[in-house]
Formats: structure tokens, sequence, C-alpha cells
């Protein structure tokens, strides 16, 4: 068994969490189609548990459907979202099975990533720089990438800012930044797997898209 998979299996409640991950998924993948066959504003998230809002109540209260409730109140109550975010995923999954979905979907409003705790739980970052690269490139100018959240493995996180922030400014991106809106206390933000974001702790990371967004709110 892999480290990552030991890892998954010693957090508490990771039956309950599987069977969440699967609910989601199919959740998602019944809003996508309803979202493309609808009008309106379109936002294209690409990602990983973290966007698919798991450990929240809901698939409408992770920070996507915190967010997405926000543009339709105050910019323009159409807005779509299509999310393209899966538990387990890297970053390198992104680009090998995200990205060219992206490419086959409409035209979008806004683009979205955010992504890279796998990266951090599964061992080595050397892979990462180039598939957040690759990532930037493939998202339209004006874009957004996230920074990694706080509290868990902190100095690895830091590490792999480092080269999100870059390939962000290199290609025109927009900053959400995590770091700065995921600090401590972490009491009550947590879900029962003790690692994924509960509906507070997706406040927080909705908090860092909203302030990218604020011009626009």
């Amino acid at each position: 068994m892999s480290l990552w998979a030991t890892f998954g299996e010693l957090l508490p409640g990771a039956r309950a969490r599987g069977e969440q991950v699967a609910e989601f998924t199919a959740a998602w993948t019944r809003s996508n189609e309803a979202a493309l066959a609808g009008d309106g504003p379109l936002w294209i998230v690409l990602g990983d548990s973290g966007a698919a809002a798991i450990g929240a109540s809901a698939i409408d209260r992770g920070y996507v459907g915190q967010v997405l409730a926000r543009l339709r109140a105050e910019c323009d109550p159409g807005w779509r979202v299509v999310n393209l975010g899966r538990s387990g995923v890297r970053t390198v999954d992104i680009v090998q099975e995200q990205l060219p979905r992206l490419a086959e979907l409409p035209p979008a409003t806004l683009v979205s990533c955010s992504v890279g705790m796998n990266d951090v739980l599964r061992g080595s970052l050397r892979a990462s720089p180039a598939a957040l690269e690759a990532i930037a490139a493939a998202m339209p100018p004006g874009s957004i990438m996230a920074t990694m959240p706080r509290g868990m493995f902190d100095l690895r996180s830091r590490q792999l800012n480092a080269p999100i922030r870059a390939a962000a400014a290199r290609h025109g991106h927009r900053i959400a930044d995590l770091w700065a809106t995921t600090g401590p206390p972490w009491h009550g933000h947590l879900s029962g797997d003790w690692f994924h974001p509960n509906d507070r702790g997706y406040e927080d990371w909705a908090k860092a898209f909203t302030r990218v967004l604020a011009p626009d709110l």
C-alpha cells in the first residue's frame, strides 16, 4: 500500500469520506450537465478535493458553491459553474486529465485552479513546477490560481507556493491567497476527517477568491 493510501486510511472517518467522494462526484456530474445546458457567465473550476467540496455538508457549501452564490447575488443571477475538481488529483493529473476537458468546453468568463496538497502529501515536488507552468499556460489570462492553505505540512506547502505564484505572474493570472486566509486557529474549521475543511473552513477559502473578485462583486 502506498504512503498516500496508508495516510488516507488512517484519517478518522475514512469510510464516510469515501462515500462522500462518490456522492459528490455524482452530484457534480449532474450539476455540470445542467450548467452546460444553461446560459449565462461560465466559471470553469480545475482542482482536487478542495474544489470538489469534500468535507463540506453539501457541494454548494464548499468554496466553489459559496463564491458562486456571491457571484449570482451581486453580479449576475445567471452565473454557472462547471467543476472538474476531483478527490486525489495532483498537478500532473490536472495537466493530463482536466486541461484536455477544459479545451473541449465552451469559452469561460472565469477559470480557476486550486491544487497541490496531494503533491505535498505524496512525496517529491520536483514535477510540480513544470505541471503548474503547463496549467497556467493553458488557462486564459486573468484566470485565478490558488496558493496552498496553511495548517498541513506548512513547510512543503510554502515550497509549492513559490512556483504557483511564479507561474501565475508569468501568464497574467490572479492569485487567490489561501495561505493568507487559512491561518490559525483551526478549531471548528475542519471536517470529521481532521484534514478537509468543513463549511466554515471553506468560508476561509471563499474569502481568498472573493478578495480577488472584489472589483466584479
